[in-house]
């Protein structure tokens, strides 16, 4: 019993040992964040500590939207028209920036992560419940993760609503300056978690055929 539990923790931290690193331009909003909110406390005085927030995350919201917009289009134009996929892709990442903006609250950007991980989810949600893959096929189209889709989606869910409920908590928890680090770090420990979530997935099917 005991080597198993062994081996099942040597298996778990060498899926560490794997992921590929992320990649560098994934931190400049991070970077921008760390900068800029700071700065604006201090430009904008005592008492403004808000609209510091909101603008600093509005400024990093931004440039992740810049960094994804290329891999966004290239991805709607395996499936709509050249004018389609303009529009589709102007009002995909513009309408969250405009939204976000005209409200100026800090608990809407904050609230705003949580909205993601919903409608993402859900979308997991509503292919594994009809048993598609497609959500799970748009996010690794490559062949060599064809037979690892149907576990990628309901890991998927799993994924979403942990990043939910951990959102909740840190938005509950923490301090919003405190929460905006978190926010800055998060790509990075997203992608270590979903790495890991998809070596464990792809070993255990390897493992599971043989």
């Amino acid at each position: 019993m005991f080597r198993q539990a062994f081996d099942s923790l040597r298996l778990f931290f060498g899926l560490f040992q794997d992921i590929p690193p992320l990649p560098r331009n994934a931190l400049l909003p991070a970077a921008a964040l760390l900068i800029a909110y700071p700065a604006l406390a201090v430009l904008l005085g005592p008492g403004e500590s808000g609209q510091a927030f909101v603008t600093a995350f509005l400024l990093a919201l931004a440039l992740r939207v810049a960094l994804r917009f290329e891999t966004l289009l290239r991805q709607l134009l395996g499936q709509f028209s050249h004018r389609e996929t303009a529009a589709m892709a102007l009002l995909v990442t513009l309408s969250p920036l405009v939204l976000l903006a005209s409200v100026d609250d800090p608990l809407w950007c904050q609230r705003s992560l949580s909205a993601y991980y919903i409608v993402v989810g859900s979308m997991f949600v509503s292919d594994m419940l009809a048993g598609r893959d497609d959500m799970a096929r748009r996010f690794w189209p490559w062949p060599q993760m064809e037979a690892h889709l149907p576990a990628m989606t309901r890991a998927m869910v799993m994924y979403n609503l942990g990043f939910l409920i951990l959102n909740e908590t840190m938005i509950r928890a923490v301090d919003p300056s405190h929460w905006l680090v978190y926010w800055a770090l998060l790509p990075a420990l997203a992608h270590l978690v979903l790495s890991a979530v998809i070596l464990a997935i792809a070993q255990m099917d390897d493992d599971g055929r043989a």
